[in-house]
């Protein structure tokens, strides 16, 4: 019995875990987005150009999206991944390569600022309407 576990944990250190590894094989770097402080609030999908974003803020940015007035702090994070398909289970997708970060901030005047802090945005639209896009979001309402 004892030869048999030695045989079983020595064929497993030569040859290794059967799974592959699609980021080695790609030799591409997922690289995941760090929200820090900030919470989640939304998700949204866009099959069409086969990407997913999540939007993160901060507890003053869920309000001003809950209540859609302005308010001073303001601070959103849109965050969008390219989709991939997901390795262990078949016909679903998860996020792959980041493709962007967008964030909104606002003043202590409640002035909204808009920049790009990762990447580029896929879209034409111009400052105002991604930022327009951003405030459209609603937060989750998860259960207490």
């Amino acid at each position: 019995m004892k030869k048999v576990l030695y045989i079983l944990l020595f064929s497993n250190l030569i040859f290794g875990s059967c799974a592959k590894n699609p980021e080695q094989e790609s030799g591409k770097i997922r690289f995941m987005f760090d929200p820090g402080s900030l919470k989640f609030i939304s998700s949204s999908f866009n099959p069409n150009l086969q990407t997913m974003s999540a939007l993160y803020g901060n507890q003053k940015g869920i309000s001003a999206l809950e209540t859609k007035q302005g308010i001073a702090g303001v601070e959103l994070k849109l965050v969008t991944y390219k989709m991939q398909d997901d390795p262990n289970y078949f016909g679903s997708k998860v996020n792959g390569e980041l493709l962007s970060v967008e964030a909104v901030k606002t003043d202590q005047m409640g002035n909204l600022d808009y920049g790009i802090e990762f990447g580029k945005v896929s879209s034409d639209e111009s400052s105002k309407q991604r930022i327009s896009s951003i405030l459209e979001y609603q937060p989750l309402k998860l259960p207490q």
